[in-house]
Order: C-alpha cells, then sequence, then structure tokens
C-alpha cells in the first residue's frame, strides 16, 4: 500500500506561534500560567501543555504572579481589558491573521458600517470578531441565511479564517445580490485554503483518506467534509488506537491529511500504525535496509558507533595506550545510556519521539537487556582501563540515570535534574566530552606528570567534541520543535524559540569553526583529527540549511544523518592513523 501525504502537514504559523509562546512563559514562570480558555482545538497537544503546567484562566489569580496567554483564536477586547485591569501579565497569542481580521472588523464598524461575518456561530474566533465590532456585527453560516439577515446600510463582508474557500464565491454572491455595494474582503486564512486543495487532490488520487485532528477543531471537520466529497471513504481520527478496527488490505492509496492545529508527532504516530497495518509480508530490498537502519538508529547502536570510533581515534592522534578499550567504552556507555534513560523517561517520549516510544514498547525486554549488558560491558573496560577511569564512569551512570529519576522532594519546584533549564543540552554535551577526552588521559597515572602541553591537547579535544556535541544536540532539539515535540524538556528552544536558537546554532557553528583554527595556531601541528573536525562545522552547515529549508516530517533518518559526522571523522581518523 502507497501512503501518499499532504503537502502541508502539522501546524500552521498561527498554532506554532501560540505553542511556542506557551512553552517560552511555562519555562521561564515564576508564577501561575494560564490559557484563556483551550489554546488550541487538539486535545492531545492541550494535554501536553497541562503536563508542563499549563491551567485554563479561572477567571481569577490572587498570587500576583500569574501569566494567562490569550488562545491562538483571540478574545473580544473588553475580555482582554479586563486581564489588564486585574494585573496580571497578558501574553497575546492571538494568530496574526486572526489579529488582521480583528483590525479590520473594528476599522469597518467605526466607520458606521454593519459587519457580516460568515463563520460558526459560538466559535471562540467569531466571538472574538464581533467583540471587535461592538454591536455592529451580525455572523451566518450558510449563503442562503443572507436572505433572513435584517436590512442594515452599509455592510461589509469577512469570513472566519478557516471557513470552506470553495464556497466564498457563492457567499459573496449572495451578499452582493442583496446589498450590490457592500464591501468585502477575502480573511480565509492561506494554510486553510492550501490544506483543502490538498483535499481535493487527494481524494482524486487516493482510494482512502485518513484526517488526523482534535474532534473539536473546526478547520479539521470542513477538511474531513472536503475530502469526502468525492465519494472516497474519508476517516477522521485524532489517535492511532482509533484505526484498529479498518480494514486497508485492499487500499493501494492512502491519502493522509491534517487539520492546522495537529502536532506533527500526533501525525506521526497515525502514520507510523498505518504503515504496520499496510505492511506486506513478500521481501524487499528497499523495506529490509529501512528497517535496518532504523533499528540501529532507534536502538541507539548507531549512536554509539560514532562515539566509539571518536574515543579511538582521540586516545590514538592523543598517543594513549588502549585505543580498542576506549573504543569499547564509549561504544557501549552511550548506547546503555540513551537506551536506558528511553525507558526511565516514557512520558516525554510518547509525545518526543512517537516512534522511538512504539519501538521501546514494542523490543522491551531485548532492549533493556542491551541496555544493561552495554552499561556492564562499559564498566568492564573502564575497570581494564584503571581505578580512576572507573570510578569516573560510575559518577556519569549516576548521573545519567538519575538525570530523569523524580525526586521524593521539591526544590524551587524542581522534581528531577531534567527539570533544570537547559540540563538537557548541557548534560548530553558535557557528558559525551566528559566520556570521550577524561578516561584516556585517566588512565596514564600519575597526573602530575602531565605536561602543559599534554594538557592543552586534552583541554582542546575537550572543547572541539563540546561543541560538536551541542552542536549536534541543538539540531536534534530544533527537529523535535518543527516537529512539535518538546514535552518536558527545558531546552534552547523552549526558551529561546525556534528563530532565536536557529540564531544561535549559526553563531556556534562559526565560533567552532574559529575555535579549531585557533587551535592550529596555538599549537602549531595539532593532531590530524583537529583538521578532520574542522569539516564537522561546515557538516552541520549544510544539514542546519537542508533542514531549515523543509522541516517537514522526519525521524530516524534525520537522526542518522546528524550522527553520521562522528562515524564519518572516526572512520577517517582511523583510516590515517594506520596509512601514517
Amino acid at each position: 500500500m502507497k501512503i501518499e501525504l499532504s503537502q502541508h502537514l502539522g501546524y500552521c504559523f498561527g498554532v506554532r506561534r501560540a505553542m511556542d509562546l506557551a512553552f517560552q512563559n511555562l519555562a521561564k514562570r515564576n508564577g501561575p500560567v494560564y490559557s484563556h480558555g483551550p489554546l488550541i482545538h487538539n486535545k492531545p497537544a492541550r494535554e501536553l501543555l497541562a503536563g508542563k503546567g499549563l491551567k485554563l484562566w479561572p477567571g481569577h489569580d490572587d498570587s500576583g504572579r500569574a501569566t494567562v496567554i490569550i488562545r491562538a483564536h483571540g478574545l473580544p477586547p473588553v475580555e482582554e481589558e479586563d486581564l489588564r485591569v486585574q494585573g496580571v501579565k497578558v501574553v497575546d497569542a492571538t494568530c496574526p491573521k486572526v489579529a488582521g481580521v480583528q483590525r479590520l472588523v473594528q476599522k469597518q464598524a467605526a466607520e458606521g458600517r454593519q459587519v457580516l461575518i460568515w463563520g460558526s456561530a459560538g466559535h471562540p474566533e467569531v466571538e472574538g470578531l464581533l467583540g471587535y465590532a461592538a454591536g455592529r456585527g451580525v455572523v451566518f453560516g450558510r449563503p442562503e441565511d443572507v436572505c433572513s439577515l435584517p436590512d442594515y446600510g452599509g455592510v461589509f463582508l469577512v469570513a472566519q479564517t478557516t471557513q470552506d474557500h470553495d464556497e466564498w464565491p457563492e457567499v459573496i454572491k449572495a451578499v452582493l445580490a442583496r446589498w450590490p455595494r457592500a464591501g468585502y474582503r477575502d480573511t480565509i486564512c492561506k494554510a486553510t485554503i492550501n490544506r483543502q486543495r490538498e483535499a481535493i487532490r487527494l481524494s482524486e488520487e487516493a482510494d482512502l483518506l485518513v484526517v488526523v485532528g482534535g474532534r473539536d477543531s473546526g478547520n479539521t471537520k470542513r477538511l474531513a467534509a472536503l475530502a469526502g466529497r468525492g465519494g472516497k471513504i474519508t476517516v477522521a481520527v485524532e489517535g492511532p488506537e482509533e484505526l484498529e478496527a479498518l480494514d486497508i488490505r485492499e487500499i493501494k492509496t492512502l491519502g493522509l491529511l491534517s487539520g492546522a492545529s495537529t502536532p506533527i508527532w500526533q501525525i506521526r504516530a497515525v502514520l507510523q500504525r498505518l504503515e504496520a497495518l499496510g505492511r506486506h509480508n513478500e521481501f524487499n530490498l528497499s523495506g529490509f535496509f529501512r528497517r535496518l537502519f532504523r533499528a540501529l538508529a532507534l536502538s541507539n547502536i548507531y549512536a554509539g558507533l560514532g562515539a566509539g570510533l571518536l574515543g579511538w581515534a582521540i586516545s590514538v592522534w592523543g598517543g594513549y595506550p588502549m585505543p580498542d578499550i576506549f573504543f569499547g567504552l564509549s561504544f557501549f556507555y552511550v548506547q546503555a545510556m540513551h537506551l536506558l534513560n528511553g525507558f526511565l523517561d516514557r512520558e516525554s517520549a510518547r509525545y518526543n519521539d512517537p516512534d522511538r516510544a512504539v519501538f521501546l514498547r514494542q523490543y522491551r525486554l531485548p532492549l533493556m537487556a542491551a541496555g544493561i549488558w552495554s552499561l556492564i560491558l562499559s564498566l568492564s573496560a573502564a575497570y581494564l582501563a584503571g581505578s580512576l577511569v572507573l570510578m569516573q564512569l560510575i559518577i556519569q551512570s549516576f548521573l545519567g540515570l538519575f538525570y530523569a529519576v523524580r525526586w521524593p522532594f521539591s526544590v524551587a519546584g524542581i522534581r528531577r535534574l531534567k527539570d533544570l533549564p537547559l540540563s538537557k543540552t548541557l548534560s548530553i554535551s558535557l557528558g559525551w566530552a566528559a566520556l570521550l577526552v577524561l578516561p584516556p588521559v585517566l588512565a596514564q597515572p600519575p597526573l602530575i606528570a602531565r605536561t602543559w602541553a599534554g594538557a592543552g591537547l586534552v583541554a582542546l579535544m575537550g572543547g572541539a567534541v563540546f561543541l560538536n556535541v551541542l552542536a549536534r544536540t541543538m539540531l536534534m532539539d530544533l527537529q523535535d520543535a518543527y516537529g512539535d515535540r518538546l514535552f518536558g524538556d527545558t531546552t534552547v528552544v523552549t526558551i529561546l524559540g525556534q528563530r532565536g536558537a536557529a540564531r544561535l546554532l549559526r553563531g556556534l557553528l562559526i565560533i567552532w569553526s574559529m575555535y579549531l583554527l585557533l587551535a592550529y595556531i596555538v599549537c602549531g601541528r595539532p593532531p590530524v583529527i583537529i583538521w578532520l573536525w574542522l569539516a564537522g562545522p561546515v557538516y552541520n552547515l549544510v544539514i542546519a540549511h537542508l533542514f531549515f529549508r523543509n522541516p517537514g516530517l522526519r525521524g530516524f533518518q534525520f537522526d542518522l544523518m546528524v550522527d553520521a559526522q562522528f562515524i564519518f571523522s572516526g572512520a577517517a581518523a582511523a583510516c590515517l592513523w594506520f596509512l601514517s
């Protein structure tokens, strides 16, 4: 079965902006954070925000430190003014497109015209527009309803931003038939129009259409209705569990669409289930390799291999003995920590990486056994390297496993290391740097015998690894953000927003390049691996450029692409060493 994806999936700009603002204010909060009504019309996304601490505005708050986020649909100005009178911090997450319609309605009403709003009565966006009309607004739902409207002088027509664009000409025709001099403006959102066009295209190409979105989302309901007009079977779902009764054995092409308030992680979960239901039993070479690389990425073997090759290269080019020991130590430790943390933090995995969450659940026992054995093997390699190395790894293991574990007490609202701001971004980068650079040094007692040149080399390698992994972690975080998957993590992206984090990443890659060039000037003749690492910032800039041009649906393929730099730099360093 072929699955054809809509070209417009995931959050629209306005919904993404509202979610970004919610995440940022939740990350920075020093008091309760509320949403004035449901922030967006998507239950799973609202549950995600509730898990982060977002509450519905009860009407008042006496703490003096409350933040109230205006929902993406906007608010009537009277209700917004009431918030400001109460003295709470107001964060306006109104969709910019909706805000533009609000200003238009306010202007037309102020000039004495009656504003006709084509939309759904009672919808929060429409209620907000009526508030801006200040008594000069009226709502109707169908073109034929225009005939029953009262007589007005001058009128001006607008539409709810998520209305069916194909019906807009009929609405204009009906209004002009009654008020020939009526003014009007097409206020239907471009994102809505694009999704509706995709629904029409897929209804012509696919045998079955699946629309993913919230049950209370008006634009998702209209999208499903539009997709079903061509007579094709159309199913609207909120999650993968609703697909169990779906029979797709005879389906050759399936079209997948989503509403404008549907997060990518929700779509990915549905997509993965559809792929499992439609998978054929016959052997397919491309499918075999896809499953193989998926298993390598999701089991963290691929990331572990990259760490092992870098650990081996550092020990060789640093002139340290036992490179094979350090390869095994780095490989097994990275693989163990990532695997075991995945099991310890299953709540976040449900949102942050649904593909990995399903993989861990499906192969729970063998993967858990592999994680434990990998940890034992890494500790065994550390024991062979020396007592100081073993002590370092025990301390790192304790901190790594303790990272996602909840404490029985709270310190300033923090219940685990994971809740500390930037803990994920910094802990992964510092952990990799310490793991790859310190063991070869600690394995050579006495430490007092180290030369300044040797210490400088260690510092240089540690800084290079730290910047390398920091760039990798930020790329992964940006992928999570573009995939709307940042549950439970306070990262650079949740604090700075996606644009701020993207600018910081580009700056970091420039600093990384300058750092390596400075190392060449200071050291005179650094190890060849430094030259290999100089290609790292360039590689990451290319990856970042490709990613920002087309975020789209990504998963383990993106992880493979990002971690490939470790594989190539470590393997190239090994080849150069053998040839030298």
